[in-house]
């Protein structure tokens, strides 16, 4: 007994310094929660500060797109360049895990927890059932139970909150912000009065004669469709940047457009491709029919550039493509811009467009059919879904026609192509 005595003190104290330790790893992760919860708050706070401001002074925007788009796509931009694959889709497919991940510990945590509150307020009940000669009662150590249990999940939840709002300063930052800038048409005067259906047709006639001429100066396979080689994305780049040169509006660097590893997503969604404001990258389909490769790439090079609206990046990749030298980039451009004018030539005065789409060379016919295959293939309800979302998001961000903005192009090619015919006829 005596050693027995001897002992206890000892443990007795080790004991306060265990318990200090535990206070001392407590604090520590306290202050850490705080920080990752401060920083998140300084995000959004940011974040929404920007947006009230570019809304309530639209003039903003422009000044933001002078001082910070270069900063924007000269780091971040660059830094994604570097991965030769697309990184936001590949961040996509982490974030996805991550979620999974998170939600297993979130949930394995807190059954954990209740059992072993279980456990331990069974075994409180027993040891303390005839305390002071009163009975501890199954309700009171219920009670205490409820009053007792933290539920597991602190650490991801503030995880959670971090990424949110690190993606809601992105979003502002190289996208929303963006939005109300002065556009690129108003700011070079094109687009600025009304075309006579005869206008429209003399610009589809030029576009069919374009494209006929150039229909046979591109690879085709054996179907007779159009194909793209390796080095059209470098080529498109150099071309964006060719068109930076005469409007400093779309100035600067360009990383070159990326596929997405699994284009069967954007095929579905009813998609050519995106942009991605958090890493500052042009994506594109690689699945669609070619010959809407270099044209989709110049249209998601231009939103880089802060050009939001879609029927100004569709503005943005006509001038580019046909300020091209290179044959399959002229080609895309003007059998793009056809379909466009060509529609547009269908509602008004369908005979002239009848005789117009009659006169397309057999090769280009080829390739817009199999672009109408294409995507009549992949219809279905994961597209409509799709279209009814980017409507309603365009809607949201100021382009009161919706998805129906992208077709709003044709004003602008028949006020660029009808000043470029009355140039040539003045001089």
């Amino acid at each position: 007994k005596p050693r027995a005595v001897g002992r206890k003190p000892r443990a007795e104290a080790h004991e306060p310094k265990r318990k200090g330790g535990s206070l001392r790893t407590e604090a520590v992760k306290g202050e850490s929660a705080l920080r990752r919860f401060v920083v998140s708050a300084i995000f959004c706070l940011t974040a929404f500060a920007m947006r009230v401001a570019v809304r309530a002074e639209p003039a903003f925007a422009n000044v933001y797109a002078t001082h910070m788009n270069a900063f924007w796509v000269n780091t971040l931009g660059r830094f994604s360049s570097l991965f030769g694959f697309s990184l936001v889709e590949i961040l996509i497919y982490l974030l996805l895990v991550l979620a999974v991940v998170l939600l297993v510990r979130i949930i394995r945590g807190n059954v954990i927890r209740i059992r072993s509150r279980a456990r331990q307020d069974s075994d409180s009940l027993q040891t303390q059932k005839y305390q002071d000669n009163v009975i501890l009662t199954r309700s009171r150590a219920r009670q205490g139970k409820a009053q007792g249990f933290r539920p597991y999940g602190k650490d991801e939840l503030l995880l959670v909150l971090f990424l949110a709002s690190l993606i809601f300063l992105l979003f502002e930052c190289n996208e929303d912000m963006y939005f109300d800038r002065t556009t690129f048409s108003d700011t070079y005067g094109y687009g600025q009065g009304s075309y006579s259906t005869e206008n429209l047709e003399t610009v589809c006639r030029m576009l069919v004669d374009k494209s006929n001429a150039l229909s046979d100066q591109v690879a085709r396979n054996e179907a007779g469709i159009m194909q793209c080689d390796d080095g059209i994305r470098g080529r498109v780049r150099r071309s964006m940047i060719t068109l930076g040169t005469e409007y400093p509006y779309l100035g600067g660097w360009y990383p070159k457009a990326k596929p997405l590893l699994i284009s069967q997503l954007l095929s579905y969604s009813s998609m050519t491709g995106i942009y991605s404001a958090y890493t500052i990258e042009a994506n594109y389909n690689a699945e669609m029919t070619p010959y809407n490769i270099p044209y989709t790439m110049c249209h998601e090079l231009s939103h880089l550039k802060g050009v939001m609206q879609e029927n100004q990046a569709n503005f943005c990749a006509y001038l580019a493509c046909i300020g091209s030298e290179d044959a399959d980039i002229l080609y895309s451009g003007y059998l793009t811009a056809w379909v466009y004018c060509g529609n547009e030539l269908y509602r008004r005065d369908y005979d002239s467009w009848k005789k117009l789409a009659g006169e397309l060379r057999h090769s280009c016919n080829v390739d817009l059919q199999d672009n109408n295959d294409f995507w009549a293939a992949h219809e279905g309800k994961v597209s409509e879904a799709t279209e009814s979302f980017n409507d309603s998001w365009l809607k949201s961000h100021g382009q009161k026609d919706g998805t129906l903005s992208y077709d709003k192009v044709v004003d602008l090619i028949i006020s660029y192509e009808m000043e470029k015919k009355d140039d040539r006829e003045s001089g």
